[in-house]
């Protein structure tokens, strides 16, 4: 009789096992086999074909009927604004588009010429193998260990005569041995570094730059004489106050280069001279932005009665020490050559924009609807010049559109108090559209001018009739002060030119007020909301809340889809991508 473990030994009779050397089973194993590479070589097949369909679809589009040479300046302008640490990822996306891109992406030299000190080194060989002879850019970032800062700099040497673009910043170690990338066909130049004290000199290792077209440093200058700057764009020079440039060699490189259009002067320190006696005047027609920041009072005088920028679009002087001038007249004049430039774009639909308070003067441009990069401005940031007599100066000057939107912001320490700005308020301020209020002084007194009815020239009004928008921010007011403002303003005395009857003329009826933002930890009383609502009309008063008046019952609503419209931000598929 057989036991269990006899029965266990034998074959099981549903195993899957058979014979090896059974027939049929050898005949369907290489029938399978068969079938598979079959099925893989038919694979194959059809996606190839489903790439060629794609591509002979995607040939159909209008962007692929492009020249190849016109496609790679569209892809190139496409990356110029990209930071160099984002621009290889950037370049695979593109890449990845379709095979066409991918194709004229990975064969055009242009496309691999970004070298950045954080890249490694194997990485830079390779990308100086695919740039072959393409005009490079190079940057020399945040790198503290000298070996490792010069290995970069050793390794782009022999390139270094078609680099176009070099950026040496003030945390890379080996910034003396970076000058030797400055080679003849250098096109921008940015070398900055940390020694204030001792300005570094590039000296004679540095020639002729004559393809040199944006030159910026830091603490650092260069043989101002032996370097020709005919073709420069943007000259920014920040805090060299040792060795600094004699204004004699200032005005040699201004006036070799007419084609200027930025200059930034920015703690810099500029000597007379023993031998200057006079200031040459300097016409530069394509200049657009002129800062003079921490420069003393006399030098910022002096540049700007020297200078004429008829085309000059932004306009920034800031004076932050105790100077022995007190004349600021000489400045605001040579200031009024940048106002015909705002009087044409306020003319062409632009709304004006001025924000002042106990230091600094802003006046500016803005679109409505769109930035625009030469939108005009003024920033004044001087003691000698007090922001009231700066706006006083300005409202001489200009003569801003009725039809335009005009905003006038007051800072936190502006006095509302001064005798011109009360002045400006009656007679001069009637283009003011938005009224933005920060200062931290009480705002009770322009409240009620606001509501008085004022006579200019015989002829009854308001002061800032066209005024539509008034934001009280974090001012300090008295509520019973807004309500009999607003009363007296829009209500209690409706205007208009019917007067028939004997005596003066009743004032024009000022422009109904369509905004009023209260902050919620003033001094207004939910009680003058249905006042104010009965005034202005519902919807009109914003009352913001603060920390303390907000509401612990809030909570999130369900009910509500916050997603709705996609997410914009710095979101790694953002749309913008």
């Amino acid at each position: 009789m057989r036991t269990a473990t006899d029965i266990h030994r034998e074959p099981f009779f549903f195993s899957s096992s058979h014979p090896a050397d059974d027939p049929n089973q050898n005949a369907l194993d290489r029938e399978i086999t068969a079938l598979d590479i079959t099925l893989a070589a038919v694979h194959r097949r059809l996606h190839r074909r489903l790439a060629e369909t794609r591509k002979r679809r995607n040939a159909l589009a209008r962007i692929s009927r492009l020249p190849t040479e016109l496609m790679i300046k569209i892809l190139l302008i496409e990356l110029e604004e990209v930071d160099i640490k984002k621009y290889y990822p950037r370049v695979k996306t593109l890449s990845q588009v379709c095979a066409t891109w991918y194709s004229i992406i990975q064969n055009t030299a242009n496309f691999w010429a970004h070298v950045h000190s954080d890249f490694s080194l194997p990485a830079i060989g390779r990308i100086l193998y695919k740039s072959r002879n393409a005009p490079l850019t190079a940057e020399c970032g945040h790198l503290q260990t000298s070996s490792s800062a010069k290995a970069f700099v050793n390794m782009l040497v022999p390139s270094a005569k078609r680099i176009r673009s070099l950026a040496v910043s003030r945390d890379f170690a080996a910034g003396s041995e970076a000058i030797k990338l400055v080679g003849p066909k250098l096109e921008r130049l940015e070398y900055r570094t940390t020694n204030v004290s001792k300005p570094v000199s590039l000296g004679s290792r540095v020639g002729r730059l004559d393809a040199l077209r944006e030159l910026t440093l830091e603490s650092a200058s260069l043989p101002w004489s032996s370097v020709s700057l005919k073709g420069l764009k943007t000259l920014k020079l920040f805090r060299i106050t040792s060795e600094g440039l004699l204004m004699s060699q200032l005005w040699c490189m201004i006036a070799e280069s007419p084609s200027l259009r930025h200059l930034v002067l920015n703690n810099v320190s500029i000597s007379q001279g023993p031998t200057q006696t006079g200031t040459p005047t300097i016409t530069l027609p394509c200049l657009r932005q002129l800062h003079l920041i921490h420069l003393s009072q006399t030098t910022i005088q002096l540049i700007l009665n020297a200078i004429r920028a008829p085309a000059c679009l932004d306009i920034n002087v800031t004076h932050d020490s105790d100077s022995s001038t007190s004349d600021s007249l000489p400045v605001l004049l040579s200031l009024s050559q940048a106002l015909p430039n705002i009087q044409a774009v306020l003319n062409e639909g632009y709304q004006l924009c001025v924000n002042v308070n106990f230091r600094l003067f802003r006046c500016w441009t803005d679109r409505e609807r769109y930035g625009d990069p030469d939108e005009p401005s003024i920033e004044i940031e001087m003691r000698e010049i007090s922001p009231y007599k700066a706006l006083d100066w300005l409202l001489n000057l200009l003569k801003p559109p009725r039809d335009r939107r005009s905003t006038l912001t007051l800072g936190s320490d502006f006095n509302i108090s001064e005798p011109s700005f009360t002045h400006a308020v009656n007679h001069k301020l009637g283009f003011v559209t938005s009224l933005y209020l920060t200062t931290d002084l009480t705002v009770d007194p322009l409240l009620k001018q606001l509501g008085q009815q004022i006579t200019h020239q015989g002829i009854p009004g308001w002061p800032m009739p066209r005024l539509s928008a008034l934001n009280l921010g974090t001012a300090y007011f008295s509520g019973s002060t807004l309500i009999e403002t607003l009363r007296n303003r829009y209500k209690g005395r409706k205007g208009g030119k019917k007067g028939k009857g004997k005596g003066s003329k009743a004032a024009t009826k000022p422009v109904p007020l369509t905004s009023l933002v209260v902050v919620g930890h003033q001094s207004m009383d939910e009680e003058y909301q249905d006042e104010v609502e009965e005034i202005l009309g519902p919807g009109v008063m914003d009352w913001d809340m603060d920390e303390e008046d907000y509401d612990e019952d809030y909570s999130f609503d369900e009910d509500i889809d916050y997603w709705d419209d996609p997410y914009y931000g710095n979101h790694l598929y953002s749309a913008w991508d």
